[in-house]
């Protein structure tokens, strides 16, 4: 039975207008009513996310109908991990299945897939085999949202699980017109190994 509890990344929507100057939108936070601002870029478009300072929350932005403002085209992002140490499976796909989304097999392990419920989620892929995890996020935002939404699940991933998660991969997806579709254009080495903060205090 899937939990009904389960924390969301995004904690809301926050409305905003293009200022006078049309430089930025600026709102409110639904929160705590700070001024939150998106910087405009030259093109038109904007960020889709923003951050309060004050609540120390992620809220997704909408502009109001008077702002004309361009769409842009989605992107995709994933970052692979290796796992060092013991993982145990059953219990990741059950937790997956029961907080995230459906979880279905793939070549050498599973693939977890956000529900309706976990818009702004990465889809999560297990390789038992490999001993990786992927954390890949599509659509219209830019590499540091994007980064800091895949950042925050994999810490709580590995703080969750107890697990050593090794960074192994960088994919950043773009449109293509001539594909009609997303092309991976881009695949970037990492290697900074990120330890969860109990094994961390429990070497000290």
């Amino acid at each position: 039975m899937r939990s009904s509890g389960a924390r969301q990344l995004i904690a809301g929507t926050v409305h905003v207008g293009v200022n006078p100057d049309r430089s930025e939108l600026v709102g409110n936070c639904p929160t705590c009513g700070s001024r939150l601002t998106v910087e405009m870029r030259a093109d038109g478009t904007f960020g889709r996310l923003v951050a309060c300072m004050r609540c120390k929350e992620i809220y997704r932005v909408e502009a109001d109908g008077s702002s004309t403002v361009s769409e842009e085209h989605p992107h995709g992002f994933a970052v692979s991990y290796g796992v060092e140490g013991e993982w145990n499976l059953p219990s990741i796909m059950e937790h997956l299945f029961d907080n995230v989304g459906p979880v279905n097999p793939v070549g050498g392990g599973f693939v977890c897939q956000p529900d309706e419920n976990h818009t702004d989620f990465p889809t999560i892929t297990v390789n038992e085999h490999a001993r990786t995890v992927r954390f890949a996020l599509f659509g219209d935002y830019t590499e540091r949202e994007a980064g800091g939404i895949i950042n925050q699940v994999v810490s709580e991933f590995g703080i969750k699980f107890q697990l050593d998660l090794h960074p192994l991969m960088l994919e950043r997806w773009e449109h293509r017109d001539s594909a009609k579709g997303l092309v991976l254009v881009e695949q970037r080495p990492l290697g900074t190994l990120l330890r969860t903060r109990s094994k961390r205090q429990a070497r000290a």
